[in-house]
């Protein structure tokens, strides 16, 4: 029997919308190359601790990514070829020095200073290389300190900067963003003017505060993370059909129980592995984890496409979460942030991922239910979505491998 126009009709319909999704999908894949979409790192320390004779400097280290950089200033490449030089990075340090002494503004007491900034070293960090550069303030230990970061302004939204350190004795710890929460209280004296939400945090809870705002951001802007928990989230519906529960109506169903054990299993799973390398007893390379991450969505999302029957969805959700919690931890283990301070930043960092977490579960729970009385739903939405992901995937561990190597 031959099929109807409109089954035609539908059927073409559905292979456009998977069309369509693979076109997204790799559309957005460049902008997506890790969880860390721009960090710079400012290390703050007392000269004094090191030379007792320099009792009035603080002493700086900044480190860039060559990336942003070369996206500010657009002169690293001066050939045009892709490939940056060391004769080139040379070529380019002054106009580096001038651009971060516009956009690192200090404060000591009423002063306003400008201190001079120096090539240092190249770094590598999980993302790439960066470039350090280092300065001296001389500025009392009895005047208030404050920076005014700027870095990035205007060029992109997810840049932030991570300060840690030293001052005074006191351990440092702060997250600043260009287009955002810019300013910060480095040393705060009797009369200080700052306002005591800027001021960078000294204690557990303020940092404990501080760093929530931080894992939300990071969640948000961790594409390959979202893109593992829509894996784990896509085939679950939470519509019963019929009078009869989903659970039993093959690979798609489960309901809110299913929802609430996969979640739960993917968030414990993160959470120890952010812990254990965030406190340093586990140590890992991003070489291999950055890949790890990728397949770990394409797995899943074959798995839709799939299904294993006895495999566990929610032992899945935990053994990928261990994975990804190692991919969360590196954005805290770069930072540098003091022993004092670490684990107050961690259980900070960790409650905002899984505020931000949540906020994503709630916002596919709306478009789920308003969707899945769709007679497509499971081919358009559920194999359709699967199929993106598996070439995101894709995309995303060729590209993560040519990089480590």
């Amino acid at each position: 029997m031959q099929p109807s126009l409109f089954q035609r009709t539908a059927s073409a319909l559905r292979w456009l919308a998977m069309a369509g999704a693979l076109a997204a999908a790799c559309a957005a894949a460049p902008s997506a190359w890790a969880h860390k979409a721009s960090d710079a790192y400012l290390r703050v320390a007392g000269a004094a601790e090191a030379d007792p004779a320099r009792a009035d400097a603080v002493a700086l280290q900044l480190s860039l990514a060559l990336k942003d950089v070369d996206a500010a200033l657009d002169l690293l490449d001066a050939d045009g070829d892709r490939q940056l030089t060391w004769g080139e990075i040379q070529q380019a340090t002054p106009a580096v020095a001038a651009w971060v002494g516009q956009g690192l503004r200090w404060q000591c007491g009423d002063a306003v200073l400008a201190p001079a900034w120096r090539f240092e070293a190249l770094e590598q960090r999980t993302d790439g290389r960066y470039i350090r550069m280092a300065a001296a303030l001389d500025c009392a230990a009895a005047q208030a300190l404050a920076l005014d970061y700027r870095l990035m302004q205007g060029i992109d939204p997810t840049h932030r900067l991570l300060v840690s350190g030293q001052l005074g004795g006191q351990p440092l710890a702060a997250v600043l963003a260009p287009d955002g929460r810019s300013r910060t209280d480095l040393r705060a004296v009797g009369g200080s003017t700052t306002a005591p939400e800027a001021a960078t945090a000294r204690s557990g809870p303020a940092t404990l505060a501080h760093f929530v705002s931080e894992g939300v951001h990071h969640i948000l802007e961790g594409y390959d993370h979202l893109a593992f928990l829509l894996a784990l989230l896509l085939p679950i519906t939470l519509l019963r059909r019929q009078g009869a529960a989903q659970a039993t109506a093959g690979p798609w169903g489960g309901g809110v129980k299913a929802l609430l054990i996969t979640v739960t299993s993917f968030t414990v799973g993160h959470s120890v592995t952010l812990v254990l390398a965030g406190l340093g007893w586990v140590t890992v390379s991003g070489n291999w984890v950055e890949p790890a991450i990728a397949i770990s969505i394409g797995i899943s999302a074959l798995l839709n496409l799939f299904p294993v029957k006895g495999l566990r969805s929610d032992l899945l959700a935990l053994c990928f979460g261990l994975v990804h919690g190692l991919g969360f931890s590196g954005a805290l283990v770069e930072a540098g942030v003091s022993s004092g301070l670490l684990v107050w930043a961690l259980a900070g960092f960790n409650l905002g991922v899984e505020a931000g977490q949540l906020m994503v579960v709630a916002v596919w729970c709306a478009v789920s239910l308003l969707l899945a009385r769709w007679a497509g739903y499971r081919t358009v939405v559920v194999k359709g979505g699967s199929v993106a992901l598996v070439v995101l995937s894709l995309y995303w561990t060729v590209q993560r491998v040519a990089f480590s190597g």
